[in-house]
Parts: structure tokens; C-alpha cells; sequence
């Protein structure tokens, strides 16, 4: 489903002519909670950076760190903690700089610990905001994949503006079913059971073949 077939299908679903203005703002509303609750492998992104301080700037669209490795030949993974624990182990090394082991997430940006003692490379796996629908972005992955959870997913703050209160339930729960059921595909992705592979097996003085899967 495209930007422009999104915002058609929620004012036909409205039956309302007259709210072309705010349709767009339903929209942004939904790709908001959906970047809080969703987390899918089309989300991920990498980036790199120059590690030169103790501070560095967080990519635009992060929401959230699944690894961080220092690029020196083979990669080197830094550990995530609180900052309350960073600034606890900061200080039990007083402070010098060295090779960083450990980092943080402070505000929009990524604190390391030890401070560099000289630039490093490192590469950020992170989870990434969906890319928001407008005129010149037309889709994303999930408006391909899920245009459902887009779609009740504007309906729902639809209501919540037209003050439609049984809507609001009713779309709320389309909208928590679409999610799980996108959640649910994509376990099931991760965890297939793998490649179908052949075993000969002698049952009575007889060769038959047995299936099984390799995971």
C-alpha cells in the first residue's frame, strides 16, 4: 500500500470527506507507536563512526542498540551498561583513557568507556525508525508487508480525534492483532526448522529413507 492509497483507505473507512488536512497527522501518529512497540529484522540498520571522545553523536533515526564493535581487524564488541554503571567503573579506573570496553546511551548520544586514547572505527547495529510515509517517500518495508498495521494503526488516533470511543476499541484491537501477527511471522522466520535432509535407515532387512531437519 502506497502513501497516497493509505490516506484513501482511511477516509474511505471514515466515510468522511472533510478531514484531508489531518490525515496526514493520523498517519505520523501511528508511526510513532509502532516505532515504540515494533522491533523487526527490516528495522535494523549499521552504521560506522569515528570513536574519538568520550561522546559520540547517535544516528537520527536510532531507537534503539543491538551491537556495537570496534573495527580493529577483527571486531572487538563493547559492552553495553547503565550510565550509572559506566560513570561507577569510570571512576574505579580514574578516568584514564585507553581502548574502550563498554558503552552507554545517553540522550542522542553514545558514551564510551575508557575515554579513546586515539580514533577507532566502530560499527553500530541498531534498530531504526520505519522510514515515514509522506508525498516523496511513497512506502517502506512495512507498508509492503503490513499495510494493515498502518492502516488501524491511523484509524485508531482517527477515532481518538473524532472522539468515536467504540472505534477506538475496535481499531485499537485490529491494530494489537496486526502487530502481534507481524510479530508472530517474523519468530517463525528466525526459528525455521531448517534444510530437509535425507538418513537411510534398514527397518526389517529393508533400506527406507528418513526425513529430518537440520536446523
Amino acid at each position: 500500500m502506497t502513501y497516497d492509497e493509505l490516506k484513501t483507505r482511511i477516509a474511505d473507512y471514515l466515510n468522511r470527506s472533510d478531514l484531508g488536512s489531518v490525515i496526514d497527522s493520523f498517519i505520523d501518529q501511528a508511526e510513532s507507536e509502532i516505532n515504540r512497540k515494533l522491533r523487526h529484522k527490516d528495522m535494523i540498520k549499521r552504521s560506522t563512526a569515528v570513536l574519538d571522545n568520550q561522546y559520540s553523536q547517535l544516528p537520527g533515526d536510532w531507537l534503539g542498540a543491538i551491537n556495537v564493535d570496534l573495527q580493529t581487524g577483527d571486531p572487538v564488541p563493547l559492552f553495553q551498561k547503565s550510565l550509572e554503571s559506566l560513570d561507577l567503573y569510570r571512576n574505579s579506573i580514574q578516568n584514564t583513557s585507553g581502548q574502550p570496553k563498554y558503552f552507554a546511551i545517553d540522550g542522542d548520544t553514545l558514551e564510551v568507556c575508557p575515554t579513546p586514547d586515539q580514533s577507532y572505527t566502530i560499527q553500530m547495529t541498531y534498530y531504526a525508525e520505519i522510514p515515514a510515509l509522506s508525498s516523496t517517500v511513497s512506502e517502506n518495508f512495512l507498508s509492503r508487508t503490513a499495510p494493515d498495521v498502518y492502516l488501524y494503526g491511523a484509524l485508531k488516533h482517527a477515532s481518538v480525534y473524532l472522539m468515536e470511543d467504540e472505534r477506538i476499541q475496535f481499531f485499537a484491537g485490529q491494530f494489537e492483532k496486526a502487530l502481534e501477527e507481524l510479530r508472530i511471522q517474523q519468530q517463525q522466520g528466525a526459528f525455521g526448522k531448517g534444510s530437509l535432509l535425507v538418513r537411510k535407515r534398514t527397518y526389517g532387512g529393508k533400506t527406507k529413507p528418513q526425513y529430518y531437519y537440520k536446523s
